[in-house]
């Protein structure tokens, strides 16, 4: 039995007359997580130099870094990544393998000096683009169920919305071969598309409005053993255009304005076997959008003789207009048993079933829902400074809350189940970047670092698809902790420079192709190899 029966049971009367839904807090999360990237020195520094600053991929962290520049940069940085991805059930395990090239950050910043005695030193202008996240990587899993269902999801959103006066079977005739005879349902805002599905497949039936049944958890098709493959593709990318001041060399302002372009694709296919049948059901789902947000922040050097910073910024809360596109294809292996006239078993027969969401019997066409969401705001402060001429040293905490993203229709209003659900089961992400850079010969540089970036997923998170919802991917992924190991080396001339680092990221999570109390996770695990070479020229 899942556990959002009681839930969705409130969630029906609540949606009843809403309009059709397509968003969940997973959704939204998924755009919350962001790659370390940028420069090549900043990433093989971990990300730590918000407080060091003088470097264009602090424009994202910590702006007012780019009030430390003293002369004009230019820089190109680019790189290729290896992704591994093993899937642990409770029958073995599954390796994917995925790669690809990025273009990982492209910027200028230009330096103004007003001044060597004024308040007013220097006013900088910036503007960086760079790979803010990336959605490849391939995944699969297999595990033996033990009696439980995705089908059971599918029959429990059919019961909760017959409870909330929209009986999905009133027009349904089991052995019809069009299923709905009568109306076509998926354009029909109360009625969820996963129901639908499972009615079209014959994967539920009249059973599923059974209450003795439901309660028991008997109005489904108890499966033997499953099979989930995914491809995940698109990415985030950031824009930032950056305005600084330098006072006196000791204190430093900036602020960034961000704007973002979104496109994250996922195509899915899940199957399951059981006694007497089998079942695949496809999904294709595709977010498109951009959004913005600004980022203030203050760098301090409190000591004259020292080169020792303080950085603090603030990221206000990005708002995102968002457009989910999504279709889905169910295809299932029925056996039927057939009897004579005078009621005498004759034998089995296997018909099989299909339906596109996209055909004219259905909806006809790729789904979109528009909303907007409310990503959090964030909280930086970093440490920064040199010891001798040689050394450089780096520390950052960031701060975000998971649990806070909002999201709302179109016409404004809030998604307040999907967003007290949100709050129920996301929390506080808590980041640590740590660096250092060694400079040899006075011209060459090594670098570490070490990057920590912890879960906004709580344990017993679990994805809630409402009762009249087109969403039909019922999968879903507790993101745990990710650490990240660096490393990087680089060359500075009188005007040339290049660099070079190396990150290896390593991420687990858990995963549930459906909801479901009694369902046992499979642990995932994600590695990352990422090789990438800034050129740039200063000036």
């Amino acid at each position: 039995m899942t556990r959002n029966r009681l839930f969705l049971l409130a969630a029906a009367m609540l949606t009843a007359s809403s309009a059709m839904q397509a968003q969940t807090s997973y959704e939204a999360a998924a755009l919350l997580d962001t790659d370390l990237g940028g420069t090549a020195r900043f990433v093989g520094m971990g990300g730590a130099m918000g407080a060091l600053g003088a470097d264009m991929s602090t424009m994202s962290t910590t702006p007012a870094g780019i009030g430390l520049y003293r002369s004009w940069d230019m820089a190109l940085s680019f790189g290729g990544n290896w992704v591994t991805q093993r899937a642990h059930s409770n029958i073995g395990g599954n390796r994917s393998f995925d790669s690809y090239g990025t273009v990982d950050n492209a910027g200028i910043v230009m330096a103004t000096k007003l001044s060597n005695d004024n308040l007013l030193r220097f006013v900088n202008f910036g503007f960086n683009y760079h790979n803010l996240k990336r959605f490849g990587g391939k995944m699969g899993m297999s595990s033996n169920l033990n009696g439980l269902s995705q089908t059971g999801q599918m029959a429990w959103q059919a019961y909760e919305n017959s409870l909330a006066g929209n009986v999905f079977g009133s027009d349904f005739d089991y052995n019809s071969p069009d299923g709905f005879y009568q109306k076509n349902y998926y354009d029909d805002s109360r009625i969820g598309w996963l129901t639908l599905l499972g009615a079209d497949g014959r994967l539920i039936d009249a059973s599923a409005l059974n209450e003795e049944l439901a309660l028991k958890g008997e109005n489904y098709y108890p499966s033997d053993a499953n099979r989930y493959n995914e491809v995940l593709s698109g990415g985030i990318d950031a824009f930032d255009f950056n305005l600084s001041f330098n006072f006196v060399d000791a204190v430093y302002l900036g602020v960034t304005l961000t704007a973002y372009d979104v496109d994250r694709r996922l195509e899915s296919t899940y199957s399951e076997t059981f006694f007497g049948g089998d079942y695949t059901l496809k999904n294709y789902y595709l977010t498109t959008g951009s959004g913005y947000d600004f980022k203030l922040g203050v760098i301090l050097r409190p000591i004259e003789e020292s080169s020792f910073r303080i950085g603090v910024s603030a990221t206000t809360p990005t708002v995102y207009k968002l457009r989910d596109y999504n279709s889905a294809i169910v295809k299932s292996n029925i056996m039927f048993d057939e009897y004579d006239d005078a009621g005498a078993f004759v034998g089995t027969y296997v018909q099989s079933f299909e339906m596109d969401t996209q055909s004219d019997d259905a909806y006809g066409g790729d789904c979109y829902t528009d909303y907007t969401m409310i990503a959090p705001a964030k909280l930086n402060v970093s440490l920064g400074g040199t010891i001798g001429t040689s050394w450089a040293l780096g520390a950052e905490y960031e701060y975000s809350n998971y649990g806070t993203a909002k999201l709302y229709y179109k016409d404004g209003d809030e998604n307040a189940m999907m967003n007290n659900h949100t709050a129920d089961n996301f929390k506080g992400q808590h980041i640590l970047r740590v660096g250092v850079e060694k400079m040899f010969a006075g011209s060459y540089y090594a670098r570490a670092g070490y990057n920590y970036v912890g879960s906004g997923y709580k344990d017993t998170a679990w994805k809630m698809i409402p009762v009249n919802s087109v969403q039909t991917n019922t999968a879903y992924k507790n993101l745990r902790s990710t650490n990240n190991i660096t490393c990087g080396f680089g060359y500075r001339g009188d005007v040339f420079y290049a660099d070079a680092a190396l990150l290896y990221s390593h991420q687990t999570a858990d995963f549930f192709p459906f909801d479901d109390l009694q369902l046992e996770a499979t642990s995932l695990s994600r590695n990352l190899l990422k090789g990438m070479v800034t050129l740039g020229i200063r000036f």
